[in-house]
């Protein structure tokens, strides 16, 4: 029902008048979510295990069997047998009948066959576990499977936001340097019409002319690869949140916006106590590896006697002709039995697994401590480059701001007749350095807060 409703409202609220779909970045990584093969893989690795814990909870309830078995034996199997009945008959004889006792000599031995032909049985068996203490902890085990499955699937979503992020900002990035390509080339061509009528009037030089001319098609040229570039970056993005590549989006959120909400979070000192380390999804998904292994210690660690019960009950024909009624028709059978058995010796078998799960359980333990560790280190390193992008944020707009103020005295100059064409170019060339180096420190700046959310689990 979620899928569905988040389904309609995206329909309902994403869809312009121009065919295109409409994204926030949280919008974006919803979606990704939703649709991620990764996310629907993990799913399924969710429900199998499920089913692993009812397959193995099926083990230790009841259970009953119904069968038929038939065999046609067209070589009865014989048992080699003495002759009894000569012996004990000439006994008799000579005892009560002949004068003189008559040897009947040794026995002989012949074959006797005890199955008939056709063997028909029709069975029921009905068994259950009573108890077994080992089955019970393995059952608790199974059952914690299922966290350590959705443990995987909170990194799954973690990568796949970091993902979407990533290549949604680099659209952003690429339209940001497009906007101001664009801002540029206006700039340039109203320069140039300025300058051509100059040179038209006889107080400019063709020189003059000539490099701007050749600034303005670079700048133009530099536009249409910004134009593909907006576009690859959009179908990186769209395959991030496997969206279909043939639908075009528009991406709602701008850059500054984003940059915003960076700048004026407060910048908080972090500590060892400060961070809260159930927030990684790596740190969840080793502790549920610690949990099972301690399981499978306790249950390894068990020797408890395991009892059975069976019931079963059986007709079974016999015949020579299987239709003949005249011969002897079912014969009924059945038994009840108890099964108890207890584990004297196994060879150390048991003992050397429980070892094994014990030292897995210190490496996980062990790992799990290395990793809080990096994950602090991790998230100061982060904390550093944020502050550090912020710096160098606010000393390229420092810097811009001079380069734009250098370009526009040039232009001055060059009207009024005292400044050079070169004198433009250089300008204008340090004032392009300086666009781009304030794209890459904004870009820096989101980043940089982006490793820092990733370092304490605040992308989900």
């Amino acid at each position: 029902m979620r899928s569905e409703y988040l389904i309609i409202c995206f329909c309902l609220a994403a869809f312009s008048l121009k065919g295109q779909y409409k994204f926030t970045l949280p919008l974006a990584i919803e979606y990704a979510t939703e649709h991620s093969t990764l996310i629907e893989m993990d799913k399924l690795n969710i429900m199998d295990a499920q089913k692993r814990v009812k397959e193995f909870k099926a083990f230790g309830l009841p259970q009953l069997d119904l069968g038929v078995d038939y065999a046609y034996y067209f070589l009865r199997p014989t048992s080699p047998t003495e002759d009894f009945i000569s012996p004990a008959v000439f006994g008799i004889l000579n005892e009560f009948v002949f004068d003189s006792p008559v040897d009947p000599g040794p026995p002989e031995t012949f074959n006797i066959a005890f199955l008939r032909r056709n063997n028909l049985t029709g069975y029921a068996n009905f068994r259950a576990l009573l108890f077994d203490g080992v089955f019970l902890k393995g059952l608790k085990a199974a059952k914690a499977s299922i966290d350590v499955e959705r443990s995987r699937s909170k990194l799954t979503e973690r990568e796949i936001a970091v993902q979407v992020k990533q290549a949604y900002l680099a659209v952003l990035i690429a339209k940001e340097n497009q906007k101001i390509i664009k801002s540029n080339i206006t700039s340039l061509e109203r320069l140039l019409f300025e300058i051509t009528e100059t040179y038209k009037a006889g107080f400019a030089e063709k020189l003059d002319v000539t490099r701007l001319s050749l600034s303005l098609e670079n700048l133009k040229v530099e536009d249409e690869n910004l134009n593909e570039l907006v576009e690859l970056s959009k179908n990186i993005l769209k395959f991030q949140m496997n969206f279909p590549l043939d639908l075009e989006i528009a991406l709602l959120d701008e850059l500054e916006v984003l940059l915003n909400k960076v700048e004026i979070e407060s910048t908080v000192y972090l500590t060892e106590e400060s961070i809260d380390y159930t927030n990684r999804p790596e740190v969840e998904l080793l502790e549920k590896a610690i949990e099972l292994d301690e399981l499978d210690i306790d249950r390894l660690g068990l020797r408890l006697p395991v009892l059975r019960a069976n019931v079963n009950l059986q007709e079974s024909l016999q015949r020579d002709k299987l239709f003949n009624k005249n011969e002897p028709g079912f014969i009924p059978g059945g038994f009840v039995g108890l099964n108890l058995s207890y584990s004297i010796f196994d060879g150390g078998e048991k003992s050397a697994q429980r070892q094994r799960s014990i030292i897995r359980k210190e490496q996980k333990f062990l790992e799990l401590e290395e990793f809080k560790r990096g994950m602090y280190l991790q998230a100061t390193n982060a904390q550093r480059q944020v502050t550090n992008a912020k710096r160098t944020l606010k000393n390229r707009r420092s810097i811009l701001d001079l380069a734009e103020e250098v370009y526009t005295t040039a232009k001055i100059k060059f009207r009024e007749g005292v400044g050079s064409s070169l004198e433009i170019n250089q300008s204008e060339t340090a004032l392009y350095q300086a666009q781009a180096d304030l794209i890459a420190a904004m870009y820096d700046v989101i980043l940089a807060k982006t490793d820092l959310d990733i370092a304490l689990g605040n992308i989900k």
